[in-house]
């Protein structure tokens, strides 16, 4: 599906309900750049079904209401989102349950969701996840993307995952949990591996993390790792790990990252710093908005060359004699 270039910033109003689809498709709004999908305020604007396998380009998806879970995207199949923005989506609830959430976008179990140069921003979730809700079994992939802004109403103002998640080259910024932990990011019941990555100036209730929560409250094991990656200014604290219940919890750091507190269990190769030297969330360049790193910053040259990706979230190329830790890569002097 294309569309016309006299569509250029224009709005395509959904009166009739979510675009819906059971089959293989690719929307690609290229062809007129600006343009936006609104779901009047009323209802989702897409629905994948299981089994359905679909990639959406070059699109805003905006002004989408779900009751109880998805309030912009409900992914049941193989959804990938390439330079899309999913924006002021909102997800409510009369009576919050585990399973509810997604103010952004629904990655329902055993679905896969990937997002590769998009940003995720401004949408609430009355409950759990104000970006993104993944439930058991799914898979999260966030790479060169920014998560930024969501609130979410209880836990995980920028995701809430408990299936497999992969955040590489990517910005948690500014997001939002009002009821407890979990900022930035909630995690429980599968593996999170954050590397390369920005968490910076996300919020939770005093006493609570700000940043990433990685715990459980079952049987089931849930593990975060994480690798030239900076956890920074999280409200109280960059970490927390959480073993509420009987399945194993871990939370290691593989080296090269800077924090501004000890509580994400740094390495001989992390860096615990007052300041971490992160301008604030700009267009600097590429598909999605990132912090710069200051003149001086503690993660100038000092991430692994080993894992870090050939360029940086905005496209930029890596130093590849020494890089820099987090999503951005800051111009040599």
């Amino acid at each position: 599906i294309s569309f016309d270039p006299a569509l250029f910033g224009g709005t395509i109003l959904l009166t009739t309900g979510p675009l819906a689809t059971g089959k293989e498709v690719t929307i690609d709004g290229a062809g007129a750049p600006g343009i936006s999908v609104n779901g009047g305020g009323s209802d989702r604007v897409l629905i994948v079904d299981a089994g359905a396998m679909v990639t959406v380009r070059n699109l805003v998806i905006t002004n989408g209401y779900g009751f109880q879970l998805a309030g912009g995207i409900l992914n049941n199949g193989d959804l990938t989102l390439q330079h899309v923005t999913v924006t002021g989506n909102t997800m409510t609830t009369d009576a919050g349950d585990f399973w509810q959430g997604g103010g952004g976008i629904y990655n329902g179990g055993d679905s896969i969701l990937v997002l590769e140069d998009s940003t995720v921003s401004d949408n609430f979730s009355g409950w759990t996840g104000g970006g993104v809700y993944s439930f058991f079994n799914s898979t999260t992939v966030v790479v060169r993307s920014t998560i930024s802004g969501n609130v979410a109403g209880d836990v995980g103002g920028g995701l809430r995952t408990l299936g497999s998640l992969t955040i590489d080259n990517s910005t948690l910024s500014g997001n939002t949990s009002t009821n407890w932990h979990g900022g930035a990011a909630f995690i429980t019941d599968g593996v999170a591996d954050v590397s390369n990555t920005t968490v910076t100036g996300n919020t939770a209730p005093v006493g609570t993390t700000g940043g990433l929560f990685v715990g459980t409250f079952t049987d089931a094991s849930a593990i975060l790792n994480l690798q030239n990656t900076i956890v920074a200014s999280n409200g109280d604290f960059g970490c927390f790990l959480a073993p509420f219940g009987a399945g194993a919890v871990a939370l290691n750091s593989l080296g090269n990252s800077v924090y501004t507190d000890g509580t994400c269990f740094p390495v001989g190769s992390d860096q615990i710093v007052g300041d971490a030297g992160l301008d604030a969330l700009a267009d600097n360049g590429g598909p999605t908005l990132t912090h710069a790193l200051l003149p001086g910053s503690p993660a100038i040259d000092a991430a692994d060359n080993a894992v870090c990706p050939a360029t940086d979230q905005r496209g930029q190329a890596r130093d590849d004699g020494a890089c820099d830790v987090g999503s951005f890569e800051a111009e040599a002097p």
